[in-house]
């Protein structure tokens, strides 16, 4: 049985989870409450209580258990803030604790979806717009609000969203949860260094940053991650194991000591070439320099192509300041079911950057996607990945 827990906080659009939780129940979905000492003055506890039992906390609670901020997050799959204020959307979004609810947040490693329900003006306050900007930035998901008539009296929007719509909504993270949940997942990310003496090395421009949000968002869903990372100056995401290497042959040995990958996400930049020869000694400056390269191992292809080391489900990345049609030969000559595909130009400066712009190719079609940041590219992978499993592209 799902767990979901439910924050509830001072918007007299409170009203409404009595509705929405009794459907959930319905759903056969087990629910926790927190309630923010605003939202009591709009909610009828006896009701609430009758729903979910005894599983109905507020911040007396936590001074009798310090760690229940930590406890409720890890004992639930799911965190929705319904309704969300202005004021919890802002502590969140600017990383404020000063209560039962807001560090729970802060201490989530779970998906979090949020129910705004606020004055219209207040809606489109330019300080609320920016928290909002920078929650949907790090991956956050917002249900609403809607066009119509406020508590207030006043018409715009800021409405709470249909309880149907949010059910729907809820519903299918859900159903992505479940999905993902203990699949076993390997990601392999940053840049491979190859050396060419002991203190020099060939490399790429690469952060890391995409892997490692991919990485991070399959763990949020439930996942059994393995993250193999070349050289980076990211800390991994928690929920996973993670693996670091230095060389495309040390990520190669790492990837086939992994057995039984449901799905494997190749966004390392593995360096195509290595010295032919490593020096054993720095080369002087005075010292004739002549570096002899030669083709480094082609991991993707390696693994797309051997029946035993092939995940079910592969995804590799093609990085090209050339056409799209790069990566269309790439995601046949290397066995791919999906490949997501960089054109790196002035316009799309990817490296060390916050945002990405992405096309993601299957066999049957390709999707263009606007610029987002990282964290939304990851989302966006991984619900195609969702869509192409289930439609067994």
């Amino acid at each position: 049985m799902n767990k979901i827990l439910f924050i509830i906080t001072g918007s007299i659009a409170a009203s409404k989870c009595d509705e929405i939780i009794r459907l959930l129940k319905y759903k056969r979905i087990e629910i926790s409450c927190i309630l923010t000492k605003e939202a009591k003055k709009y909610i009828k506890m006896k009701s609430i209580k009758k729903l979910v039992g005894n599983k109905i906390f507020t911040d007396e609670t936590e001074k009798k258990n310090k760690m229940l901020h930590i406890n409720l997050s890890r004992n639930n799959d799911m965190i929705v803030v319904c309704p969300a204020t202005a004021n919890t959307i802002a502590k969140f979004a600017n990383g404020y604790g000063d209560n039962l609810s807001s560090n729970t947040l802060l201490a989530s490693n779970k998906k979090i979806l949020l129910v705004p329900a606020m004055n219209s003006l207040m809606w489109h306050n330019k300080a609320n717009q920016k928290n909002i900007r920078l929650l949907k930035d790090r991956g956050h998901e917002f249900i609403g609000p809607k066009i119509g008539k406020l508590k207030c009296g006043e018409f715009g929007l800021g409405r709470i969203d249909d309880s149907k719509k949010i059910i729907n909504k809820i519903l299918s993270r859900i159903d992505n949860y479940n999905f993902f949940n203990n699949k076993r997942i390997l990601v392999t990310a940053g840049p491979t260094i190859e050396m060419i003496d002991p203190i020099r090395f060939i490399s790429n421009k690469s952060s890391g940053k995409q892997g490692y949000e991919i990485a991070s968002q399959f763990a949020i869903c439930g996942a059994k991650v393995f993250l193999i990372s070349g050289p980076t100056n990211l800390d991994p995401p928690p929920n996973l194991k993670f693996i670091k290497v230095k060389s495309a042959t040390e990520m190669y040995k790492k990837i086939k000591s992994i057995s039984k990958i449901d799905i494997g996400i190749f966004t390392a930049a593995v360096s195509d070439f290595k010295s032919k020869k490593t020096s054993k000694i720095k080369i002087k400056k005075n010292m004739d320099l002549n570096i002899n390269f030669t083709a480094n191992i082609d991991i993707l292809e390696k693994i797309g192509n051997n029946k035993k080391l092939r995940p079910k489900f592969l995804v590799g990345f093609a990085a090209e300041t050339g056409g799209i049609s790069y990566a269309r030969k790439k995601l046949d000559k290397k066995n791919c079911d999906m490949i997501i595909y960089n054109k790196i130009d002035s316009k799309n400066e990817i490296f060390n950057s916050e945002y990405n712009k992405i096309s993601i190719l299957t066999k049957n079609q390709i999707k263009n996607l606007k610029k987002m940041t990282k964290v939304n590219c990851a989302r966006e992978i991984i619900k195609h990945i969702y869509n192409a499993t289930l439609n067994n592209e």
